[in-house]
């Protein structure tokens, strides 16, 4: 059983000292109202989030937020697992939808980083790793991102000038998507100039703090054929993988990332060449490479060479300008990348470089691949 998304939304991502967590929920969902010209009435609302209770002191967030909206008697899910949270969100509303429990259920996307410093920011992403083993050292998913970026030039004979062509191209991106956060260039002085946070890796190198909340609206077939949009959840899977990279047999792909997207592809019954458009998860420079590399567009080593105007081969990659440029605030990240894709396949972003496609996917991780969601959509013609 397939289930249907027939309209998307997606705040632009920025420092919302004026808002809290709710406003931002609110405003994705008015949006998405407008969109179909109709209230919404889910049967069930999927709210993700990575770190609402340390960034807002508080807990049960979708029962709060479905209280906001004025919604009752329906079902409320809170789901956190890390920056892969988005397309875990997605994942239990397609599962709803697709097993007839419910017939229509509203995701959202959403965390707000700007209330607390930068450096309570980066403790709070250190809990990604484990408490007592890993993060008690002081490794990050900066800090391993930092290390892979040392092993793969030393691997493949880069220079960390080489990892340039990857932010470059994600600023470049960013200029004309509306959502986006860094919507402005950079130059490769600005790149090398930018302050260390893990040698080798860069202010540049990373994705920013910013708050954000985005939107969907999934449904089953039945009530899809009522709508004009006709976009469908064709693949669906997600991978886990070591949490400690040390413990991990290839450090050079990422084994979630690469199997979730495989099951994906399969549950979708299509080749990796059908996808003309697809949003990765690039955290961190290093790690774009390593995802490209992992879902089968580049072969080992090769994506930095490959990387031109956006596109790898016939697919074009992160066209928002990924988490780098676009932004990532955590919990809502994976809804951006569906929103994008789904928005790409209705003609509504980027057409001028996509023209019409069937196929778009998204990919989303947690730190360095050690959990990962795919998602592949099809706009039914």
């Amino acid at each position: 059983m397939r289930s249907f998304i027939i309209s998307s939304s997606a705040v632009k991502i920025d420092r919302y000292y004026d808002k809290n967590f709710k406003e931002l929920a609110i405003e994705s969902i008015k949006d998405l109202e407008k969109k179909i010209s109709e209230p919404l009435e889910p049967e069930a609302l999927i709210i993700s989030s990575v770190a609402v209770e340390y960034l807002d002191k508080q807990s049960n967030m979708a029962g709060i937020i479905a209280d906001y909206l004025g919604l009752r008697n329906i079902r409320v899910y809170r789901v956190e697992s890390g920056e892969a949270s988005g397309l875990a969100a997605v994942q239990i509303a397609h599962s709803l939808v697709s097993s007839k429990a419910v017939k229509k259920a509203l995701v959202i996307g959403v965390d707000k980083l700007s209330d607390m410093p930068n450096a309570k920011i980066a403790e709070l992403y250190s809990y990604l790793k484990d408490s007592d083993y890993i993060q008690i050292h002081g490794v990050s998913p900066l800090s391993e991102a930092a290390l892979l970026a040392k092993i793969y030039m030393k691997t493949y004979d880069y220079s960390y000038e080489d990892l340039f062509i990857w932010p470059f191209t994600m600023h470049q991106n960013s200029l004309d998507t509306p959502h986006a956060q860094l919507r402005f260039k950079i130059s490769p002085d600005s790149y090398k100039e930018s302050p260390i946070l893990a040698e080798p890796l860069r202010l540049l190198d990373s994705y920013p703090f910013g708050d954000g909340a985005s939107a969907l609206y999934i449904v089953s077939e039945d009530v899809a054929e009522e709508y004009d949009v006709n976009v469908s959840i064709e693949g669906l899977s997600s991978s886990n993988d070591v949490n400690d990279i040390a413990s991990r047999e290839d450090l050079l792909i990422f084994s979630a990332v690469r199997d979730s997207f495989i099951k994906t592809l399969k549950m979708a019954d299509i080749e990796l060449g059908k996808l003309k458009y697809i949003e990765i998860h690039d955290n961190y420079t290093p790690n774009a490479f390593i995802v490209l590399e992992s879902i089968g567009l580049a072969d080992r080593g090769k994506a930095p060479e490959l990387l031109q105007d956006s596109m790898i081969g016939s697919a074009h990659v992160n066209l928002s300008g990924g988490l780098k440029a676009r932004g990532n605030p955590w919990g809502a990240t994976g809804i951006y990348q569906v929103h994008e894709i789904f928005s790409a396949l209705l003609g509504e972003f980027k057409k001028s470089v996509l023209g019409e496609i069937d196929y778009a996917a998204a990919q989303n991780m947690s730190g360095c691949g050690d959990a990962s969601y795919s998602i592949v959509l099809k706009r039914e013609r």
